[in-house]
């Protein structure tokens, strides 16, 4: 059995595991875009 911690390492080997981390990359950057986003927009008022 593998850990839950090791899912994403067990993947990596296959083309899903890229996918996976690309999707998972996009996520995080767009989040961290909408945060600059709204931190211009409160400063703003």
């Amino acid at each position: 059995m593998m850990g839950y911690g090791n899912w994403g390492y067990g993947m990596m080997s296959s083309g899903f595991g890229v996918l996976a981390t690309v999707f998972w990359l996009v996520i995080f950057i767009d989040l961290i875009l909408i945060g600059i986003w709204l931190w211009k927009q409160i400063q703003k008022k």
